[in-house]
């Protein structure tokens, strides 16, 4: 195990019925806010009205600034700046899934900053330097956003997804009800579950450390779980345990923790995920078990090292002893819970498998992949046609 420094300044409020707290945690910090959400959902499962009444409550005005989609834009997140310079607000509150949350953090950065806030994300080198005060009320799980510093937009005109972390971009607290899940549809459901596995794996797979049990079975045991209890969530929305444990789950899978000693790392899958989704919208979840599918098998042909570790993740999380099974036993779980496996099935042709793989061979500089040329990419990509 490497040296590491672990900091987490967010502070969790978990359990059911803290929704209603989001008024006594921000109103010390703040007394207006910009309240940020998504497509409205929250106004049919009764979320909204609960965080906005305990706003009401502790005395804190807010200015709404909804239609957050489920890959934020970046022309929203500067509406959004332009919105909070002229209200004058003193804080963000996120209340929605990751998008909401990460388009918060781009926003806070940006209404700070003297630059355009896309110059934080397209590789120029410009570095976030302080942001307002961020707040969540979690609505989905699956980013793990909401005890992290990182954020992830989508420039809709450069068709770029590009993600950044900074310190300054972790909530100050984050309130993490697990029956706000309970209204989540099963997809949105599986694709949360994914994005969470996904999180633990690349660190898994691409560390440069060879040794280090604790982390790997740290991420053997959660990504064991959330595969044991998806199911439970999509056929009973409403079981308090499973949605606590799934939470719970998804937070740790991205909050530092689990690549902490593992020396440097990637995150492979996310690139190409990220470029799905860029060109073709594609849910992230969706996108990064596709990826996984043709990736997890390119990279156990590389050596022994690599074969060896998809062998031990296989014998941990489905009990199984060899690479073709682990292989085989993954993608039958992303169909038992109806994530796709293959392009074919988002709908992507042969042209949209090249346009994908020239989208990921510009943005991999930016990830520190600049391995990941385009013919190299579409050599992986064609293992999920």
């Amino acid at each position: 195990m490497q040296n590491f420094v672990y900091h987490n300044p967010t502070k969790i409020i978990f359990g059911a019925g803290t929704i209603d707290k989001i008024g006594e945690i921000t109103s010390p910090v703040a007394k207006k806010v910009l309240y940020l959400y998504g497509k409205g959902s929250i106004k049919k499962n009764g979320i909204y009205e609960k965080t906005t009444v305990s706003l009401r409550k502790a005395g804190v005005q807010f200015v709404e600034y909804g239609g957050v989609k489920a890959n934020p834009l970046l022309s929203h997140v500067r509406a959004g700046i332009e919105l909070v310079r002229k209200e004058k607000v003193d804080a963000i509150v996120a209340v929605g899934g990751g998008s909401v949350i990460d388009e918060g953090k781009a926003i806070a950065a940006g209404v700070t900053a003297s630059n355009d806030v896309w110059k934080f994300y397209d590789g120029s080198g410009v570095e976030v330097k302080s942001a307002l005060p961020i707040f969540t009320v979690l609505t989905m799980s699956a980013t793990g956003t909401e005890m992290n510093g990182g954020t992830v937009i989508t420039n809709e005109e450069t068709k770029q997804k590009i993600g950044i972390m900074s310190p300054f971009l972790y909530p100050v607290a984050s309130i993490l009800d697990p029956t706000a899940l309970f209204s989540v549809p099963p997809d949105q459901t599986a694709y949360g579950a994914v994005d969470a596995i996904t999180h633990l794996l690349e660190s898994y797979f691409t560390k440069s450390e060879s040794y280090v049990p604790i982390q790997d079975r740290f991420a053997e045991g959660i990504i064991k779980t959330i595969t044991e209890i998806t199911a439970t969530m999509q056929a009973k929305p409403n079981d308090l345990d499973a949605r606590s444990t799934f939470m719970w789950a998804a937070t740790l899978a991205w909050n530092g923790l689990a690549p902490s000693g593992v020396g440097s790392w990637s995150a492979p899958n996310h690139l190409i995920g990220h470029s799905m989704s860029a060109l073709y919208d594609t849910p992230h979840g969706a996108s990064l078990s596709i990826a996984l599918s043709g990736w997890l098998p390119w990279y156990a042909e590389q050596s022994e090292r690599n074969a060896n570790q998809v062998i031990q993740f296989g014998k941990a999380v489905f009990g199984v002893s060899s690479v073709d099974e682990t292989i085989n036993r993954f993608r039958e779980w992303f169909h038992s819970v109806k994530s796709p496996t293959t392009l074919s099935e988002i709908g992507v042709d042969d042209s949209g498998l090249i346009k994908i793989a020239e989208n990921i061979e510009e943005n991999a500089p930016l990830w520190g992949l600049p391995a990941y040329t385009a013919n190299f990419c579409e050599s992986i990509l064609r293992r999920c046609e």
